[in-house]
């Protein structure tokens, strides 16, 4: 083995730091060669590129802003996350509606029954002034109200036609609806004012008049029309005076 001689040895020792000096510098750069396989498009090029800095490269004074970021990171990691507490939202009762309060209107003013000779009969919208009937009269009684004078005494007999003034009255009785009870009221000449109700009623031949024109032993009334398919039956209605 040949030795070296200080003067051979030399030049090999400041080629090697120069080496390592070049290779420091070339890390501290912090920039290496790579393989660029991909271009725009996605086509693989096959060029070699000068690479972005790695951070398994960098130089140990360049980790200080990685550390104070890790730090930070940990920092906010053990920061309690404090969730700001909202408070609920009152849930609002829906409006409570008032009832509609019924209108109260000015009190209807009530019927007066008042006058000389007329009858009514509130529940059928029946108003009529009455007319006499002579027991002499031998023609037919017209469209009219009328007093039959020859009924006995406490007995107020009154007679209309079906067709005519005494229509509410039939077209009740033929629906089922006549009933103890009905009120009907009667002015007689002199204003007196007397309200009847019904307490019975007969279907009869003209000829049965007994019963319908018999005295009463208390104020009473007596309500004739006809009935039948041709008028040939006499609907007598019995009322008594209650007021």
């Amino acid at each position: 083995m040949t030795r070296s001689t200080p003067r051979t040895g030399l030049p090999k020792v400041v080629a090697l730091l120069l080496t390592l000096a070049f290779a420091v510098g070339w890390a501290e750069s912090g920039l290496v060669l790579a393989h660029s396989t991909v271009e725009a498009g996605g086509a693989s090029s096959g060029t070699t590129t000068l690479a972005e800095p790695r951070l398994d490269t960098a130089a140990a004074s360049s980790y200080g802003w990685l550390f104070a970021l890790h730090e930070q990171r940990e920092d906010f990691q053990a920061t309690p996350v404090v969730q700001a507490k909202v408070a609920p939202t009152a849930k609002q009762k829906p409006a409570q509606l008032k009832p509609a309060q019924p209108k109260v209107s000015a009190a209807s003013k009530q019927p007066t029954y008042t006058g000389r000779n007329h009858f009514w009969i509130p529940s059928l919208d029946m108003s009529d002034r009455v007319y006499p009937f002579e027991c002499s009269r031998t023609r037919d009684p017209d469209n009219y109200m009328y007093r039959w004078g020859c009924a006995g005494t406490n007995n107020v007999y009154i007679l209309g036609h079906a067709y005519g003034v005494m229509k509410p009255l039939y077209n009740l009785y033929v629906s089922g609806g006549l009933r103890k009870g009905m009120v009907a009221i009667y002015a007689d000449g002199a204003g007196h004012v007397h309200w009847y109700k019904v307490t019975s009623w007969r279907v009869v031949d003209p000829t049965e008049a007994a019963w319908a024109i018999a005295d009463q032993s208390v104020p009473s009334m007596t309500l004739q029309t006809c009935v039948g398919k041709n008028g040939q039956y006499r609907l007598n209605v019995r009322l008594v005076q209650f007021r």
